[in-house]
């Protein structure tokens, strides 16, 4: 799971998007900016045990099941998807 998220990362460094990772079983989300970051359930950046208490970041994916993927370029939204891989194989093969 940590590959996918270094993948994300990659793809986010080298199209200047940003990726919102929102989940079923936590309130706190995973942001992509060239970096990962934790956001609290209003989608501020928040410290990662206040956005997701008592979970380790290689759990996450594995603990919270996902709920859906936001890709932004500036501000518009680009893709909105349920599925993280799509996200990779949409920018693989340019989107």
């Amino acid at each position: 799971m940590l590959k996918l998220l270094e993948s994300l990362i990659s793809i986010s460094r080298e199209n200047n998007i940003k990726i919102i990772i929102h989940f079923v079983k936590c309130k706190g989300k995973l942001y992509i900016d060239k970096e990962l970051k934790a956001m609290d359930e209003y989608g501020n950046i928040a410290p990662w045990n206040r956005a997701f208490p008592g979970i380790h970041i290689q759990n996450i994916l594995d603990q919270c099941r996902v709920k859906k993927v936001e890709v932004y370029k500036g501000s518009e939204l680009v893709l909105e998807t349920g599925d993280m891989s799509e996200v990779l194989s949409r920018f693989r093969r340019g989107f």
